[in-house]
């Protein structure tokens, strides 16, 4: 069963290198399949923020997947931010925004939910498009039925109480009956930077905090996610920081029945 290691919220420019180098220690003995990371790996998207973004991609001793977040398109250079929003994203990083990855036993779909702009104030809020929602689907067509379905997207598909004052990704309940139908397992997220699970419509969400980051919410370390299995059975784990190193704070476990994912066991602690 494949291991897949989710971090998110990088903000290189805010980066902090001691939990970098733990990060690399602990990823080191999980020896993931793959590193799936969830948007903002920079913090203002300049040159050198991708350069050490991109650094630290290189670094990587293991396959990795990546789309970019609201933080990976310029705040301050608007000619940029209007007419070409991801042209140090595709220099730095990837050529790809919404990227697609099928390994034996898996398929991972990439969905830019970023935009330049909208019709509200906070334009750091994310969409999803009917087009966007049509072309996961698509992806996922010819899926084998025993293979995990993984879409990874920046914003969130669900809130906890103490985020809810932030915004769910536009067109979020099209997406999700859409995903349910696709058989999607799981969606990764990040942007809130907290870490949690929850199950809307028998899709499993699983959401990553800041890994590497200053960037902290109030009662919440740097951490990330290490979710392991297959399309019958899932444990998500989520690892913290603790100060000197990551340690396991938490598993949950998870059952594929009848086309839905169930909890099978309680929030524990470890």
């Amino acid at each position: 069963m494949p291991t897949f290691v989710h971090i998110s919220d990088l903000h290189f420019g805010r980066e902090q290198a001691e939990v970098i180098a733990a990060w690399f220690k602990q990823a080191a003995v999980l020896r993931p399949d793959l590193v799936i990371i969830s948007g903002d790996l920079t913090q203002r998207a300049t040159a050198e923020e991708y350069i050490a973004a991109q650094q630290f991609l290189a670094q990587l001793q293991w396959p990795y997947f990546t789309i970019p977040g609201n933080h990976d398109m310029s705040a301050t250079d608007l000619t940029e931010r209007f007419f070409n929003p991801w042209k140090k994203w595709e220099k730095y990083i990837s050529p790809a925004t919404e990227p697609v990855l099928k390994q034996a036993g898996y398929v991972v779909v990439g969905v830019n939910t970023a935009r330049a702009a909208g019709f509200y104030f906070d334009w750091s809020r994310g969409q999803i498009s009917h087009k966007q929602i049509k072309e996961v689907q698509a992806k996922l067509a010819v899926t084998p039925e025993q293979d995990l379905r993984l879409v990874v997207a920046h914003h969130p598909f669900w809130l906890p109480q103490l985020s809810a004052y932030r915004d769910l990704v536009k067109h979020r309940d099209q997406a999700l009956e859409a995903f349910h139908f696709a058989g999607v397992d799981l969606i990764l997220s990040g942007h809130v930077h907290r870490s949690y699970t929850q199950i809307l419509q028998g899709v499993l969400i699983v959401h990553a905090g800041t890994t590497f980051s200053s960037r902290l919410v109030e009662g919440q370390a740097n951490s990330f996610n290490v979710i392991k299995g297959d399309r019958q059975q899932l444990s998500v784990e989520f690892m913290t920081w603790q100060g000197s190193e990551f340690q396991l704070a938490e598993r949950r476990q998870f059952r594929h029945n009848n086309g839905v994912w169930q909890q099978t066991t309680g929030l524990n602690s470890v």
